[in-house]
């Protein structure tokens, strides 16, 4: 079981939470308490290894999916774009905006990738959700 540690103000990300549970991944959350405020999450692997950062765990987690084929690797490079502009999603005076980008993106498609669910969808709406 792979180890989710955050700081001790922090809340997990429910990007990596939501992988992690459509990957089939098992998680654990602990608060750590040597992190400091406003520290990005780190995934500790079962051999030892830490990945740090929300971006680099959701992908990590994408490409370890047991449950759902190619969820990150299908178009890393357009998933990724999609990654990187989630965030505009939480800031307050750029969501409406934001939020009309993506519904005119995806007016003539079901997913924001290809043909089925990829860690650009679980992301964009881990951020409407409220991050």
């Amino acid at each position: 079981m792979m180890e989710l540690l955050i700081a001790a103000d922090a809340t997990p990300p429910l990007s990596v939470l939501a992988t992690a549970e459509v990957a089939g991944v098992s998680l654990t959350v602990n608060l750590n308490p040597t992190l400091t405020v406003g520290s990005p999450p780190v995934l500790l692997l079962t051999d030892g290894m830490k990945l740090r950062g929300t971006n680099v765990i959701v992908k990590y987690l994408g490409r370890t999916s047991t449950t759902v084929p190619n969820l990150y690797e299908r178009d890393a490079f357009e998933t990724g774009q999609w990654l990187e502009y989630a965030p505009i999603l939480s800031r307050g005076s750029e969501f409406e905006c934001a939020c009309k980008y993506v519904d005119g993106y995806l007016l003539h498609r079901t997913f924001l990738v290809g043909h089925s669910l990829s860690l650009a969808d679980i992301t964009i709406w881990s951020y409407l959700a409220g991050k």
